[in-house]
């Protein structure tokens, strides 16, 4: 009887827990990864890598030597289109690859990209390893600068992320031997990392103030030049580099397969992780939207909880059991790395500060980057 073919569509945080979980204890099943890379980037420490505290391997989860050491094969080829009906997975090139189980853990894009000049002047966090090499690129071609007029960082969205590169960027370019750094950010609510408890926004807020880290709310982009950001007043704010870090949007590979997605574009998923309509597909993190839990946020914490709960339903669905529901954690620890040694967080509307914050913040994730490294 032929074994059945379980194939993991990308490399996000939750799929590496389900390789970590096969090497611990392998399944009667052939296991494929599909990735458009090899190496996946963990987002946690990326402002972290920003303001010079880490090494770019220290980012990095191997995705192929992971899979290898839980016999998994792995495929490097983007997905072009999940055929639900046939029960395949169609690669750009190369061979579809049949499965009786898939799960998918593709993450999500920035939204505003094709806004005029965008893509071609600004630096997208989407996809995260080619924002390590621009901004690599950008660090070095600033720091080469001699000094004289100040080089000025628009930052675009006014989220954690957002904030994060925002302060990273700022302590990082301020540490070279180069011209002065005006970092800007511009933010389209009406407060800065709206949604958050007040006492976390006017910590940032004050540390913008004290930085001098200009902070622009209810402030849209209409499109981005050469040397400069036009926004929705009219106005054209002086650029020599802009980063855009706004909200979530789906990747269009679902709309593309004809599975059932929300408004954005992101796939429907119940609370067993299973796509609505499709048992035999799952989804986890970023790219889908829960149909019990539709405001849960695009976290990567979410994505590490349900890691556990998704290699266990892979296991069940096999073996015809019963499968887990997951129910999204009400909220969670958020915190946000200043660039400069500190950080700032908050938990249950508590907020707090400092260096301690920091040191708590690195210790989690190395923790979490040592078991698959």
């Amino acid at each position: 009887m032929a074994r059945p073919q379980l194939v993991l569509i990308g490399g996000g945080h939750a799929h590496a827990l389900v390789l970590e979980s096969l090497i611990a204890r392998p399944i009667d099943a052939d296991v494929t990864v599909i990735v458009d890379r090899p190496i996946a980037i963990y987002s946690g420490m990326v402002p972290g890598y920003v303001a010079g505290q880490y090494r770019v391997d220290e980012l990095q989860i191997d995705v192929p030597a992971l899979a290898a050491r839980a016999g998994v094969r792995t495929v490097l080829q983007p997905v072009r289109c999940i055929d639900a009906v046939a029960h395949r997975i169609e690669p750009e090139t190369g061979e579809p690859l049949p499965y009786d189980l898939a799960s998918i853990n593709i993450g999500s894009t920035v939204a505003g990209l094709d806004l005029p000049g965008v893509r071609e002047h600004a630096v997208p966090t989407r996809p995260i390893a080619e924002f390590i090499e621009r901004i690599d690129a950008l660090i070095d071609g600033i720091g080469q600068r001699d000094g004289g007029d100040p080089c000025r960082i628009v930052v675009v969205g006014g989220g954690a992320g957002g904030v994060e590169v925002a302060f990273s960027l700022d302590a990082r370019l301020k540490s070279l031997a180069g011209p002065p750094i005006e970092v800007t950010l511009l933010n389209r609510s009406e407060r800065i990392i709206e949604g958050y408890p007040e006492g976390l926004v006017r910590r940032v807020e004050r540390h913008a103030a004290t930085r001098g880290v200009r902070v622009l709310n209810r402030t849209r982009v209409d499109a981005v030049t050469a040397d400069s950001v036009q926004v929705d007043s009219g106005e054209r704010l002086p650029s020599d580099a802009v980063v855009w870090v706004t909200g979530a949007v789906s990747h269009p590979l679902f709309r593309n397969s004809g599975l059932p997605t929300d408004p954005r574009g992101f796939v429907r998923i119940r609370s067993t992780l299973q796509l609505e309509e499709h048992d035999d597909v799952f989804a986890v993190g970023d790219c889908g939207t829960f149909i019990d839990y539709p405001r849960t946020p695009k976290a990567g914490v979410y994505a590490v909880r349900q890691g556990p709960i998704l290699a266990d339903n892979l296991r069940a669905s096999l073996a015809g059991r019963p499968l887990q529901t997951y129910t999204p954690q009400p909220e969670f620890l958020t915190l946000l790395n200043l660039g400069d040694g500190r950080a700032l967080g908050v938990k249950r509307s508590v907020s707090f500060e400092g260096r301690w914050v920091m040191r708590l913040k690195d210790c989690i994730d190395r923790a979490f980057m040592k078991r698959f490294q």
